[in-house]
């Protein structure tokens, strides 16, 4: 047997389940330009998204405090893996305000000064620099150290980024950015693929504070910016082979596909002169209206559980099981009443 062939065997636990820490471990045993596999990194990452797991919790209620007794209300709700349906439902929710915001106009084109306090910028890897694992590592930090710097010289600024991996899997950057105490004169403007791109005059602070290209352009209307960001996000949503490596590659990583600045939606709603205000959502996506104590019993596969895994919450009757608990385990584990042979423990022990 290979040494490859060796570490395969860890990609799975115990129970032959596909799991990250094992995927870190296998993938980065080796040199990780000269012997990952992209291939056979996406087809792990796409067998781990597509192995449906559910929390199953339980309402906390005075009665479950009995000992031996357990609360019949349990729920089993689907867990969001990135790239799964839940995780594309939840990305889509939290930006969905902004596919219908109003086309704002920052300048007219016909106007001799023009001004845009809206940008979109891409930041690229340059490939000598460094091995892909270095460079997926370190480029949160290099691009938080970039946006500190604009900060500096250009006071508050709110941004929505998003990843994509190149075709060599290094990472680039995407990013709109709200400046909210400064505006960008238009240098000039130029046809660029069919459409018009404006460049700013100052577009050299922007390459000065990063170690690779960066191209900055000047956002005329508020929508077209948003959608610059969003069509990178939609290609990973539609999991075409450069956008599986991304997906991938932030996953193996640990790298938050995209982020939104904690006041972004509130700059462009004060761009917009919009009021606005969040509600709080249960775990079937409703509003809240009334206080409920959920308890976490713990992550369980579609087929232990048996349920469909199309549908994301399910009621699950807990009398076709039996729970057991063990004092040194995080979660209670489930087995159907046909499998027998492990001693039950004091679920009172366990808060129920």
């Amino acid at each position: 047997m290979s040494l490859r062939e060796k570490y395969r065997e860890k990609l799975y636990d115990a129970e032959h389940k596909p799991r990250l820490n094992y995927a870190r471990s296998y993938f980065q045993s080796f040199s990780i330009d000269k012997d990952l596999d992209f291939q056979e990194l996406q087809e792990f990452y796409q067998e781990w998204r597509d192995f449906d797991e559910y929390m199953v919790l339980q309402k906390k209620t005075d009665n479950s405090q009995i000992k031996g007794e357990v609360d019949k209300e349990t729920i089993a709700v689907k867990c969001a893996k990135r790239g799964n349906d839940v995780y594309w439902w939840r990305v889509s929710k939290r930006l969905r305000s902004l596919h219908k915001l109003e086309n704002h106009t920052f300048f007219d084109i016909r106007s001799n000064a023009k001004f845009s306090n809206v940008l979109f910028a891409t930041l690229t890897y340059d490939i000598t620099r460094s091995s892909i694992k270095e460079a997926c590592e370190t480029v949160g930090a290099e691009y938080n150290k970039w946006i500190r710097n604009l900060r500096k010289k250009f006071g508050r600024i709110s941004y929505l980024r998003c990843w994509e991996a190149s075709r060599k899997g290094y990472p680039h950057i995407h990013v709109l950015m709200v400046f909210h105490d400064h505006s960008f004169g238009i240098a000039f403007s130029k046809l660029r693929k069919g459409r018009r791109v404006y460049r700013i005059a100052e577009k050299e602070v922007f390459e000065k504070s990063y170690h690779s290209f960066v191209d900055a352009q000047a956002i005329r209307k508020l929508r077209e910016g948003i959608k610059y960001v969003l069509k990178y996000l939609s290609k990973t949503k539609y999991m075409g082979k450069s956008q599986t490596l991304t997906l991938a590659l932030c996953w193996l990583f640990k790298k938050r596909s995209f982020a939104v600045s904690g006041d972004f939606q509130e700059a462009v709603y004060k761009v917009l002169k919009i009021h606005f205000r969040f509600v709080q959502i249960d775990l079937f996506g409703k509003n809240f209206t009334s206080k409920v104590e959920w308890v976490l019993i713990g992550i369980y596969s579609a087929e232990l559980l048996g349920v469909d895994p199309s549908g994301w919450p399910h009621y699950i009757n807990l009398d076709n099981f039996e729970v057991y608990w063990h004092e040194t385990e995080r979660f209670a584990k489930l087995v159907r009443k046909k499998e027998k042979g492990i001693e039950m423990h004091d679920l009172s022990l366990f808060g129920f």
